[in-house]
């Protein structure tokens, strides 16, 4: 049996388990115990309910960027991970249940003590509490919160930064993944919140697509009508490639790649891939790099950064964009010449998480330790985009969408 299909019937059976565990505990007896007439008893048992019934209209409607789908796809994440952390809440109150009473043993000999029935309705309440932040979080993510699309500016001073730049301007976008809108009027406006940062120069650091090229044909006037005094350049994705689509043959793949490329130029950008481009003004210049994907399996690794520089001086001052922050890690922090700001996407933050200036935490992290925001390694900086649309998961729960301002300053000015 295939290790996927063996991971999956390992899946629902936790989920399944977790569910009988949960109906167990009766937590719709929190504000009555008149089991024979409790409206949160049916109000729980249509939340499980509906978990096999989004399933099948998953199956049914099979369309993406359709709101209908993205709303069921949207709930069943929501009602799944609500569940999933209402289980883990009594699983946690059990757990210090029992060592309360193998204390107890241990110390009187008495291992149980009288039901207190004020105890069990207040550990119930607490447990709707804890189900219902994850619930109207997802809720807001799935309705608001892919489209929040949320300005972020960084300000770097570099000691080597030419005079003529400095003040510059860079917005980066990533991750556009147009596949996976359902509303063309707000991605619009997303787009034109780029234009209104008065950008001096426009970077993409890839993912136009999920998998196909025509995903984006809706979106390219729009992308198209944007303006930089220093131009629009952009990147390859992981996803731009199309090995994750289904194409009939190599050659249908083959096409598609070039398709994508064709509609980053109707969107007016110039592909850096495993090239660069020398930025002047006022008689001084830097140096802008793009390399093509580099990840670590399964993802492809095309970036070539020897090739992409091969014509830069050490001395200049070098911006690149590389899709994957991976790359970062394994090949920029040591190649010889220095690049002073990497910008990268890839990671979406996960789309969930907890994003507020003291704390920043999401699963993602422990696959990709630099996953959003700024890291800095000497006088190398890295900087993660959260991206600018969504994959999978329709919602952005606590990670919005991002558009990143950047403005550079010479400590010479």
């Amino acid at each position: 049996m295939h290790p996927r299909i063996i991971a999956a019937i390992v899946f629902w059976l936790l989920i399944l388990g977790l569910v009988v565990y949960l109906i167990r505990k009766k937590p719709y007896e929190a504000f009555s115990s008149n089991t024979h007439n409790n409206l949160g008893k049916w109000l729980f048992y249509g939340f499980i309910a509906y978990l096999p019934i989004s399933i099948a209209g998953l199956v049914f409607l099979n369309k993406r960027a359709d709101p209908i789908f993205n709303i069921f796809l949207g709930l069943t994440f929501s009602i799944g991970v609500t569940l999933l952390v209402w289980a883990v809440y009594y699983l946690i109150n059990d757990l210090f249940h029992g060592i309360g009473r193998a204390a107890r043993f241990f110390t009187t000999g008495a291992s149980a003590r009288t039901p207190n029935k004020g105890r069990r309705r207040f550990v119930r309440q607490l447990g709707i509490g804890m189900a219902a932040i994850p619930f109207f979080s997802f809720l807001y993510g799935i309705t608001k919160g892919k489209y929040d699309f949320t300005v972020r500016n960084v300000k770097l001073k570099f000691a080597d930064l030419p005079k003529a730049f400095h003040g510059m301007r860079i917005v980066q976008i990533s991750d556009v993944h147009s596949g996976s809108f359902d509303d063309v009027e707000e991605v619009k406006r997303g787009i034109a919140m780029i234009q209104a940062q008065s950008p001096d120069l426009i970077l993409f650091t890839g993912d136009f697509v999920n998998q196909k090229a025509e995903e984006t044909d809706a979106y390219i006037p729009s992308w198209n009508a944007l303006s930089a005094p220093m131009g629009k350049y952009s990147v390859l994705g992981n996803h731009d490639y199309g090995f994750f689509g289904s194409f009939d043959s190599e050659e249908a793949l083959k096409k598609n790649q070039e398709e994508v490329k064709k509609r980053y130029a109707n969107a007016g950008f110039t592909l850096l891939n495993n090239a660069n481009v020398k930025l002047e003004k006022g008689g001084e210049s830097i140096r802008l790099i793009g390399v093509e994907n580099w990840g670590k399996p399964p993802f492809p690794q095309f970036g070539d950064l020897e090739k992409a520089t091969a014509d830069v001086d050490d001395n200049e001052f070098k911006l690149l964009m590389s899709h994957d922050p991976t790359h970062w890690d394994m090949h920029v922090l040591d190649f010889p010449k220095l690049i002073h700001l990497t910008m990268s996407g890839h990671t979406h933050g996960m789309q969930m998480g907890i994003d507020i200036p003291w704390l920043k935490l999401s699963l993602v992290k422990f696959v990709y330790p630099r996953w959003i925001d700024l890291y800095k390694e000497g006088q190398r900086h890295l900087y993660v985009n959260r991206g600018f649309g969504w994959l999978g998961m329709p919602a952005r729960v606590g990670i919005f969408p991002e558009i990143t301002v950047f403005e550079l300053s010479s400590a010479e000015v």
